[in-house]
C-alpha cells in the first residue's frame, strides 16, 4: 500500500508489502498519527507563515548589501549617467563657438563707437574742444593755438602790396586771444622810399612811421606802443607815404602769445 501525505514540501512515500495488490491512499499532512510506527508530530515540515519570516530574515541583509553595493558602483562610476560627457561636449561646443565668433561681447564694435584705431581710419568731424577749437567736417580746424601760441612764441602776420600807388591802410588779422605785438618791420622793393606803420584798431602801434629808406631790406621800427590785444582786437598795416612807384611793398606785425 502507498500512503501520500498532502502539505508537505516533499512526496514521501512509504511501501507496505501486504501480499495483496499496491494501492495509494491519499491522506492530508494535519490527519497523519503515526509514520513507520512513529506517533505524535511529523518533524522536517514548516508552516507558511514560519517560511515567510525566514525568508524575510534572509533576503533582509541580501537586499541590503546589494544596494549598498549599487550605491558603491553608482558613486564609484565616472559618469553614471552620462551627463558628464553630455556638459563636456556642451561646453567645448560653446568655447569653439566663443573663440570663432568675431565679437563675442560685442566690445569691439563699442570701441569702434568710441575711439579712433591706433593706426588707420578716419576721424570725422565735426568736433568741438575747449574754446574755440573746432574740426569742422570739412577738416578745416579753427584753433588760436594754431594761430597765436603761448607766451614766447613768436608768429607773424604780413601783407604783400603789389605796385602801390599811394597811402592805404589794410586789415589782415583779428587776434583769437590775448597777445602782444613785438616788432613792426618793412620790405621794400623798388622806388626810392616809403614809410609804414601798423595799428591795433585805430591806434598807431610806432609812435613814429617806419621808412623803408633801403630797398630790399629788412628794416625794423621803434619801440612799439599800444602793444598788447585782447581777443578781437583788429590789426591793421598801413602805407602812410611813398616816393616813385615801388614793385612791392610787405609789412610784418610779430606778436607773441600771453
Amino acid at each position: 500500500m502507498r500512503i501520500q501525505v498532502t502539505g508537505e514540501a516533499l512526496t514521501d512515500e512509504i511501501e507496505v508489502s501486504t501480499g495483496q495488490q499496491a494501492r495509494t491512499v491519499m491522506v492530508s499532512a494535519g490527519l497523519v498519527s503515526s509514520v513507520n510506527g512513529q506517533t505524535g508530530d511529523v518533524t522536517g515540515l514548516a508552516a507558511t507563515a514560519e517560511v515567510s519570516t525566514i525568508a524575510a530574515a534572509v533576503a533582509g541583509p541580501v537586499a541590503d548589501e546589494a544596494a549598498a553595493d549599487a550605491v558603491t558602483a553608482h558613486v564609484e562610476a565616472i559618469d553614471p549617467h552620462g551627463d558628464r560627457a553630455a556638459a563636456a561636449a556642451d561646453a567645448t561646443a560653446k568655447v569653439a563657438a566663443h573663440t570663432a565668433a568675431t565679437d563675442p561681447h560685442g566690445d569691439r564694435a563699442y570701441a569702434d563707437g568710441k575711439f579712433l584705431a591706433k593706426a588707420g581710419g578716419t576721424l570725422t568731424g565735426p568736433i568741438n574742444g575747449p574754446g574755440t577749437f573746432a574740426v569742422g567736417s570739412d577738416g578745416g580746424v579753427t584753433a588760436p593755438s594754431l594761430t597765436l601760441p603761448a607766451t614766447a612764441t613768436t608768429v607773424s602776420k604780413s601783407l604783400v602790396i603789389t605796385a602801390p600807388t599811394g597811402a592805404a591802410s589794410y586789415v589782415v588779422w583779428r587776434a583769437p586771444k590775448a597777445c602782444t605785438v613785438v616788432a613792426v618791420r618793412g620790405y621794400r622793393v623798388g622806388s626810392t622810399g616809403a614809410t609804414i606803420n601798423a595799428q591795433k584798431n585805430t591806434s598807431d602801434l610806432l609812435a613814429t612811421n617806419l621808412s623803408l629808406s633801403t630797398a630790399e631790406t629788412w628794416l625794423s621800427g621803434p619801440s612799439v606802443q599800444h602793444a598788447t590785444f585782447a581777443a578781437g582786437d583788429s590789426l591793421t598795416v598801413a602805407i602812410r607815404s611813398l616816393s616813385g612807384t615801388p614793385t612791392a611793398i610787405t609789412i610784418q606785425v610779430d606778436l607773441q602769445g600771453v
